[in-house]
C-alpha cells in the first residue's frame, strides 16, 4: 500500500509549464509572428494569460512556470493583486530559456519530478480537460489532445499529424510532422490536418510529457527542431503515446482572425451545457438562448456578476410596478419585463463562473435578489387584480397576495436553514438518505423561475388572477414540503 501510494506521490502531475510568446510544437523563427495572438489578448472577459492559469490552477496544478518575452511586466502586474490566484508561478524569461533550444528543456527536466505538462497561452481550455491530462500523464505516458477539423477556422497544429489505430484490442498512436505546415490560402476553408482530401484530428497546444522525455532533445540533437516534437516522435516509437480526443473535454485554439470570437462562444457554450441539469426547462430551452447573448454583451463592458444580479433585480422591480395599475397593456409590458430581468439572471452565474469570481456573498445576494422580485411581482399582481378584474374592490386577491407573499418569505427562511444543515455534517446525517436526496432535488430548483412564462401567457390572456391564487397555494405546499424534510433537524434542535 505505501508503495503505491508513493508511485502516486511520484508520478502526480502539478506543474505545467506556460509558454505565452510560442506554440508547443511551433518552429520559432519559421512561424509567423502574427499567427501567436498576444498573452494579453482578452477572451471571455479576461486575458488568455490569466484564464489559462486559473484554469490550470483549478484543475489541479500547483506550480506554474511560464516562459515569457517581452510582455512579462505586463503579466506580471495581472497576476500580481490576483486574490483568486493560489498556485506558485515562476517566471522564467525566454532570453534566458528560449522555448527552441533544447538546452532549455534539459535544464527544467532535472527540475521536474515525475511528468510535466506543457501548454500554449494561445489556447482556451476547460477544467476538466486538465484533470484528464493530470490524470491520464500520471501513468507514465505522453499525452496529447486531440479534435475534429472544423470548416472555416483553424485551429490545432496543422503540422502534426496523430494517427491512433486498433489493433487487438490495443490502441496505439503514431506522430507525423509536416515541415512547413500545409496552411490553407487566405478567405479559404481550413479542414485542419488534411492528407489526400481526407481530414485528420487536430492537435491542440496541451500536451503531458514524463520527465524523461522532457530534456531527451539534447541527446538526438536535431539541429533545429522543436525539442517538444522531437520528444513526442520519441514517446511514439517507444509505443508510450496516449491521445486524448475533445468530445467531453474541449478545447479552442484562438488563433486565426474569428478565432477570439469562437472562443469565447465556446466558453458560454460550455458553462450552459453543464449548468443545464440544475436548470428549469424554460432556462434550458429558451431564457440560455438569449442569455448567452447578453453574457457576452457584459463581459465586454467588464460588469461583475454582482453588478448584473443588481440590474436583473431592479428590472424585476420596474416589471412588478407595471403590474400594479391592473390594465392589460401595462401587465403585458411587465411580464415582459419579468421574463427579461429572469434572462438577465442567467448571466451573472455565467459571468461568474467565465471570469472564476464565483463567491459566497454573490450566491445569497443572487438568491436574496431573486426572493424580493417574486414578492415584488406577488404583491404587483395582487393590487393589479384589487384595481381591475374579476375581483376588483374585493379583498380576494389582495389576501391571496399576502398569502403567496408569506409563503414566499418562510420558504426562504426555511431553504436557508436546509443550507446550512447540508454543510454541517453532524446535522445532514441525522436525516434518512431519501430525505437528504429531496431536500438536495429542491435546493437545485429553488431558482427555477419558469413560471415567468406563465405569467406572461397570463398577462396575454388576461387571467392573472388566476395565476396568483395558484401561487398563493403552491407557495405554501413548498414551504410544507420543506418543513416536513427538515421535521428531524428541528425535533433535534429542540
Amino acid at each position: 500500500m505505501d508503495g503505491i501510494l508513493k508511485q502516486e506521490t511520484i508520478d502526480a502531475v502539478d506543474t505545467a509549464i506556460l509558454l505565452t510568446s510560442a506554440g508547443v510544437f511551433s518552429q520559432g523563427s519559421s512561424e509567423p509572428a502574427q499567427s501567436i495572438p498576444s498573452p494579453l489578448t482578452r477572451v471571455g472577459g479576461m486575458t488568455l494569460f490569466q484564464r489559462a492559469v486559473l484554469t490550470l490552477q483549478r484543475g489541479g496544478i500547483s506550480q506554474i512556470w511560464v516562459l515569457a518575452g517581452p510582455e512579462e511586466p505586463a503579466l506580471r502586474e495581472l497576476l500580481r493583486e490576483d486574490r483568486r490566484l493560489q498556485a506558485a508561478v515562476r517566471w522564467l524569461p525566454v532570453r534566458e530559456f528560449p522555448p527552441h533550444d533544447p538546452q532549455t528543456w534539459e535544464t527544467l527536466a532535472e527540475e521536474v519530478s515525475g511528468a510535466c505538462m506543457v501548454v500554449g497561452c494561445h489556447t482556451v481550455f476547460s477544467t476538466s480537460l486538465i484533470q484528464r491530462l493530470r490524470h491520464e500523464g500520471s501513468q507514465g505516458k505522453a499525452v496529447v489532445v486531440i479534435g475534429k477539423a472544423e470548416m472555416g477556422h483553424q485551429i490545432g497544429n496543422p503540422g502534426v499529424i496523430i494517427k491512433t489505430s486498433n489493433l487487438d484490442g490495443e490502441t496505439s498512436s503514431s506522430v507525423m510532422f509536416r515541415d512547413p505546415p500545409l496552411m490553407p490560402a487566405a478567405g479559404t476553408p481550413s479542414l485542419g490536418n488534411a492528407q489526400h482530401g481526407a481530414p485528420l484530428p487536430i492537435v491542440g497546444d496541451l500536451m503531458v510529457l514524463p520527465g524523461r522525455l522532457l530534456g531527451i532533445s539534447g541527446v538526438l540533437q536535431a539541429s533545429g527542431t522543436n525539442p517538444l516534437r522531437l520528444a513526442l516522435e520519441q514517446a511514439a516509437v517507444e509505443g508510450t503515446v496516449q491521445t486524448i480526443h475533445s468530445e467531453k473535454h474541449w478545447f479552442r485554439d484562438v488563433r486565426g482572425p474569428k478565432g477570439p470570437k469562437l472562443a469565447e462562444q465556446t466558453l458560454v457554450q460550455s458553462l450552459q451545457t453543464l449548468k443545464g441539469g440544475l436548470d428549469g426547462f424554460v432556462d434550458r430551452y429558451v431564457n440560455r438562448k438569449f442569455s448567452g447573448l447578453l453574457t457576452r454583451l457584459f463581459l465586454a463592458l467588464r460588469w461583475s456578476p454582482n453588478t448584473i444580479t443588481i440590474v436583473s433585480m431592479v428590472v424585476g422591480l420596474v416589471a412588478a410596478g407595471f403590474f400594479v395599475p391592473g390594465s392589460w397593456e401595462f401587465a403585458l409590458v411587465g411580464a415582459l419585463l419579468f421574463q427579461l430581468s429572469v434572462i438577465i439572471d442567467c448571466c451573472d452565474g455565467e459571468v461568474a463562473r467565465l471570469t472564476f469570481t464565483e463567491s459566497k456573498f454573490g450566491q445569497e445576494l443572487d438568491i436574496w435578489a431573486d426572493n424580493v422580485v417574486h414578492i415584488a411581482i406577488f404583491a404587483g399582481i395582487a393590487c393589479g387584480a384589487y384595481l381591475q378584474g374579476p375581483w376588483e374592490q374585493t379583498l380576494l386577491p389582495l389576501i391571496l397576495g399576502a398569502s403567496a407573499v408569506l409563503a414566499n418569505m418562510v420558504s426562504l427562511l426555511l431553504v436557508n436553514v436546509a443550507r446550512r444543515v447540508r454543510s454541517r455534517q453532524r446535522h445532514w446525517r441525522r436525516l434518512t438518505e431519501r430525505e437528504r436526496q429531496k431536500i438536495e432535488f429542491m435546493l437545485g430548483n429553488v431558482a427555477n423561475r419558469d413560471f415567468s412564462v406563465v405569467v406572461l401567457l397570463g398577462a396575454g390572456a388576461g387571467f392573472l388572477h388566476w395565476f396568483l391564487a395558484l401561487a398563493a397555494v403552491g407557495s405554501w405546499f413548498f414551504v410544507m414540503s420543506m418543513a416536513w424534510l427538515l421535521r428531524r433537524h428541528f425535533t433535534s434542535r429542540a
